[in-house]
């Protein structure tokens, strides 16, 4: 989380987009989320990919681990917001938003009943040995039949410290093996990531189901 804290407050937040991401623009229609469902966003950020989901209808759940990037994506937005708190989060509420602000897994079981999640840099961004802890969360905050969007990246972890951590299609195959379906959308070869040293690097698209 240090590291995290540490990459804000010196503004080093070069995985932030300043647009919609154009995998969700394009297969978040197909994956077949209920209509103003709620929408899990796990390590939120001040991602404009929320602000894209409500403007589907939705209503968008954030979790995210440092208070100066939820403050920044209501301020970025022009967004007023009332601060509640619960047992291990601060929660910042702006209809169609509700974002919580602290240790994403110390979130109680049950606190959220999403029917759909979205996941672009999550996964990737925490230590590999906390996905298995990650996956159970997933399947803690959502609804049976929830649906969710994951896009991965992937390279030859030799070649380069995390974060951003390689995840491979076999990992999320493994990791979501019980109480979820899995199935593969697209598969892209990333040449323009390549300038970081990297001889193979590629995204995932999956449309996840919970069972």
């Amino acid at each position: 989380m240090e590291f995290w804290h540490n990459r804000w407050h010196s503004q080093q937040t070069g995985w932030h987009r300043p647009e919609y991401n154009d995998l969700l623009v394009k297969y978040w229609p197909t994956i077949n989320a209920p209509a103003n469902c709620e929408v899990l966003v796990p390590l939120c950020g001040k991602s404009l990919d929320m602000i894209w989901l409500a403007k589907q209808g939705h209503y968008v759940t954030g979790l995210e681990m440092v208070e100066k990037a939820v403050e920044t994506f209501f301020s970025e937005n022009e967004l007023e917001y009332n601060i509640t708190e619960n047992n291990t989060h601060k929660i910042h509420s702006s209809k169609p938003y509700k974002i919580f602000q602290g240790n994403f897994f110390d979130l109680e079981k049950g606190v959220l009943k999403a029917d759909a999640w979205y996941d672009r840099a999550a996964m990737i961004a925490i230590e590999p040995s906390y996905r298995k802890e990650y996956v159970k969360q997933i399947h803690n905050q959502t609804n049976p039949g929830a649906v969710g969007l994951l896009v991965t990246f992937a390279y030859p972890q030799e070649q380069m410290d995390g974060p951003p951590f390689a995840l491979h299609d076999s990992h999320v195959y493994d990791l979501f093996s019980e109480g979820f379906e899995v199935e593969c959308l697209e598969n892209i070869q990333l040449e323009d990531d390549r300038d970081r040293g990297l001889s193979n690097v590629t995204s995932t698209v999956f449309r996840i189901n919970r069972t």
